[in-house]
C-alpha cells in the first residue's frame, strides 16, 4: 500500500517578495564605512554599483568621482562631475538633496564646477 501521509500537503505559499535592494543613502553608507578601514577596491565596487542603481543620486557621483580622483584615475573621475553637475544643474540650487548629509543642490554644482574648472586650469 503507498505509505500514509501524516499530514496534509502544504498549500503552496508564494515565495517571499524579494527585499528591496539598500536605499542609495544605505550603500553611500556602506562605500563611506570602507573608505574609513582603507578597503578602496570594496568601496570603489559599492560606489559603482550605487551609481549604476540610482545615477541621479547625486552624493553617490561626488563621492565615486572623488575616489577615482585620489587613486589617481581623473579620466574615471571626469565624466562622473560632468553628469553630477548637469543633474545638479536641473534642480532648483536650494533643493536639498538626500545622502548621508542631507546638502542642497547648490553645493553639488560648486563642488562639480570647482573640479571641472580645475581640471581647465592644470
Amino acid at each position: 500500500p503507498p505509505p500514509r501521509r501524516l499530514s496534509a500537503p502544504l498549500a503552496a505559499t508564494p515565495p517571499p517578495p524579494p527585499s528591496p535592494p539598500p536605499s542609495p543613502a544605505r550603500l553611500h553608507l556602506q562605500a563611506l564605512e570602507r573608505i574609513e578601514e582603507g578597503n578602496v577596491a570594496g568601496a570603489t565596487a559599492v560606489l559603482e554599483l550605487l551609481v549604476k542603481q540610482a545615477p541621479d543620486y547625486l552624493p553617490g557621483l561626488l563621492e565615486l568621482a572623488l575616489l577615482r580622483e585620489r587613486a589617481g584615475a581623473r579620466d574615471a573621475a571626469f565624466p562622473l562631475m560632468r553628469a553630477l553637475r548637469t543633474r545638479a544643474g536641473q534642480l532648483p540650487p536650494d533643493t536639498l538633496v538626500d545622502g548621508p548629509e542631507a546638502l542642497p543642490a547648490r553645493f553639488y554644482l560648486a563642488s562639480a564646477d570647482a573640479y571641472l574648472n580645475l581640471g581647465a586650469l592644470e
